[in-house]
């Protein structure tokens, strides 16, 4: 298995310094808020919108880290399930963002 460093460094950045920021601020809630916030990430709603999305991500940039393509393929597939959802979600509150958001679906598919 050949690892591309740069791609190794950038992964690390990129999941490394959010990951530390959202642990930080979980930390420094009350108890009360951690209910809340552990409420909110195991709501339907969040995990087949953001957690599908992140997940995604992290799979997508795992296989294109690892040049393992059934995983990228399938990290890709995830995001693009959360994208739709999303679009979907937003489209009954906010018809111009949802419009907007499939039109950067498309562009991050196509590009």
């Amino acid at each position: 298995m050949n690892i591309d460093t740069g791609a190794l460094v950038m992964f690390l950045i990129m999941w490394g310094i959010p990951t530390f920021m959202v642990v930080r601020g979980y930390l420094k809630m009350s108890e009360e808020e951690q209910r809340e916030a552990m409420t909110d990430f195991k709501s339907p709603q969040f995990i087949f919108t953001v957690g599908f999305l992140v997940i995604g991500f992290l799979f997508a940039m795992l296989g294109d880290l690892l040049k393992v393509a059934s995983m990228e393929i399938g990290g890709n597939s995830l995001m693009a399930i959360g994208g739709i959802v999303s679009i979907i979600r937003i489209w009954k509150i906010n018809k111009l963002g949802s419009v907007l958001l499939f039109l950067l679906l498309l562009l991050a598919i196509f590009t």
